[in-house]
C-alpha cells in the first residue's frame, strides 16, 4: 500500500535534488566575474536591434470608404474629399452599431465587399 506521506516526502525530496542541480550551476552571488568571465551556464540577455519604424503606405490598402454624409450612407473614394455614391438611407435609421459605423468609416477593400455592405445598409 502507497502511503501518501511517503509520496509526499518523495516528491520533496526529488524538488530539493533538482534545485540544488539548479543551484550548482548558478554562479555564488559573492563572486566577482567580468564580462569576460561570465559562466557558461548563464545566458546572456539578448536584445533586438532597434530599426526605424516603417514608412506609412502612399495609399491605403482600402478601395472605398462608407461613412455618413449629409446624413445618408454615402461611399467615398480613396481621396475621401467628395463622395463618390450617395445612398437614399439615412445614418439616422440605422441600427446604433451601424451609426457608430458610419461616424468613424468604414473600410472596404474591394468591389464584391462594397455591393455586399450597400445591400446591407439598404435593406
Amino acid at each position: 500500500m502507497f502511503d501518501r506521506r511517503l509520496a509526499t516526502t518523495l516528491i520533496a525530496l526529488g524538488l530539493s535534488g533538482v534545485v540544488a542541480a539548479a543551484a550548482a550551476l548558478l554562479p555564488s552571488p559573492n563572486a566577482d566575474f567580468s564580462p569576460d568571465e561570465i559562466p557558461s551556464a548563464v545566458p546572456l540577455a539578448r536584445t533586438a536591434p532597434i530599426t526605424d519604424p516603417p514608412e506609412p503606405a502612399e495609399e491605403p490598402l482600402w478601395l472605398y470608404m462608407i461613412k455618413e454624409h449629409d446624413g445618408r450612407v454615402a461611399v467615398f473614394g480613396q481621396d475621401l474629399s467628395e463622395p463618390v455614391t450617395v445612398l437614399e438611407q439615412r445614418v439616422r435609421h440605422l441600427p446604433e452599431y451601424d451609426r457608430i459605423q458610419m461616424a468613424e468609416g468604414v473600410e472596404v477593400f474591394s468591389d464584391e465587399e462594397l455591393a455586399a455592405r450597400i445591400e446591407d445598409y439598404t435593406s
